[in-house]
């Protein structure tokens, strides 16, 4: 276990004022295993030996300085934290969980969790359920009966704590005896009530709570924002039940199509007003209520009616739903040859769709790279992805 100085030294830096994740991790890199030194060492250099032996410009060293100060407050924080059984995990600990590392990569893990409950559901398989605070009854069905066959399939839930979709994924796991991991957007010294009514639930190993912020920070609108990425990063499988063409769930779906995760949205009904047929169009793979192996048709409109786009989707069913369509893969798979215009791609696929509406649906799809010009041409987007520790 890291030593109770090494901790406080941790949580200081992990929450340095304007520092990105990349620049914290890059940071933590250099000291802990460039230089081989530890929080300790690093801190009892002064302001001239940090200039001479790291690329440091008057800001961080201010930053760094600062932390330095503050060593006695965030020292009682640590204490704290530990007393009440709360567990810190720096990013270099064997305890972190690796799909953090995996899924958000060097670029956007966070530096530092912390975490109340029984720790090891961090290393257990994990799906995401995500979709809108005011989602419709049939989002919130559709919530209920993918929680029961994740519990059934001794998955953990990944919750948001938010209204509508996360809580009710929460709640679902919980009455079906699941376990689930609550990801707070503030500090995990400020959820007081929660601990109260989940109290039972933590105690028996079934709920952990988990947060990447300062442990007295509030609730705020920013890290709610902040913390889908997390809810993300933690799943194996995501599904939506309900998105509109904003906000949180829309900008973590696109976002988890970029990085080539496992993205599954519920198909809705006519009468639906949401955003969910277009996330399928940009990739996403179709599920429907009873996740059973059937065609599903669909059409995704667009405002100008000769962009309509009609597909259909005849699939083998995985665990939870239905693959993505051939057409999906035959593309990726001819644009990883290299680059390609809209009227190669329809040659070479047999795509039965006028180059302007390809074109568009190429221009959508976040998995895909365009290269301007006249004309167009599409290749593979690259994730970049270095290794962490």
């Amino acid at each position: 276990m890291t030593e109770k100085s090494e901790l406080t030294y941790w949580i200081g830096v992990s929450h340095l004022p304007r520092w990105t994740s990349e620049r914290t991790n890059k940071f933590i890199i250099q000291i802990l295993h460039e230089k081989k030194l530890n929080w300790n060492e690093f801190f009892q250099l002064d302001r001239n030996g940090w200039t001479d032996l790291y690329d440091l410009n008057e800001k961080e060293i201010n930053d760094l300085e600062n932390v330095k100060n503050e060593i006695p407050k965030l020292s009682f924080i640590s204490e704290r934290l530990i007393n009440e059984g709360f567990d810190i995990i720096p990013i270099n600990s064997s305890e972190y969980p690796k799909i953090l590392k995996e899924n958000l990569k060097i670029k956007n893990s966070p530096p530092i969790i912390y975490t109340k409950g029984y720790k090891k559901i961090l290393s257990e398989d994990t799906v995401a359920i995500v979709g809108s605070r005011k989602a419709g009854n049939q989002a919130l069905n559709f919530t209920n009966e993918i929680a029961k066959q994740c519990v059934e399939n001794k998955k953990v839930i990944v919750s948001g704590f938010a209204k509508g979709v996360d809580k009710q994924a929460l709640d679902s796991a919980i009455s079906y005896n699941g376990k689930s991991i609550i990801v707070l957007p503030q500090g995990i010294l400020t959820f007081q009530t929660g601990y109260k009514n989940y109290y039972e639930s933590i105690v028996n190993g079934n709920v952990l709570v988990l947060s990447t912020f300062f442990p007295l920070a509030g609730w705020e609108v920013g890290l709610a924002m902040a913390r889908n990425t997390y809810i993300y990063g933690l799943a194996q499988e995501i599904f939506v039940a309900e998105s509109e063409e904003s906000g949180g769930t829309w900008q973590g779906a696109l976002d988890g199509l970029k990085r080539k995760r496992k993205v599954y949205v519920r198909v809705p009904e006519k009468d639906e007003k949401n955003a969910n047929l277009k996330l399928i169009e940009l990739g996403a793979i179709p599920v429907n209520l009873n996740l059973e192996t059937k065609k599903l048709e669909y059409s995704i409109k667009s405002e100008n009616k000769e962009n309509e786009i009609h597909l259909e989707v005849n699939e083998t069913v995985n665990d939870f739903g239905i693959k993505n369509s051939n057409f999906e893969e035959n593309l990726v798979a001819l644009l990883k040859l290299g680059e390609f215009t809209s009227k190669e791609i329809s040659l070479k696929l047999k795509i039965d769709w006028n180059i302007k509406k390809l074109t568009d649906y190429l221009k959508k799809n976040p998995n895909i790279k365009v290269i301007k010009g006249k004309p167009y041409k599409f290749t593979i987007a690259e994730v970049f992805s270095p290794s962490m520790f």
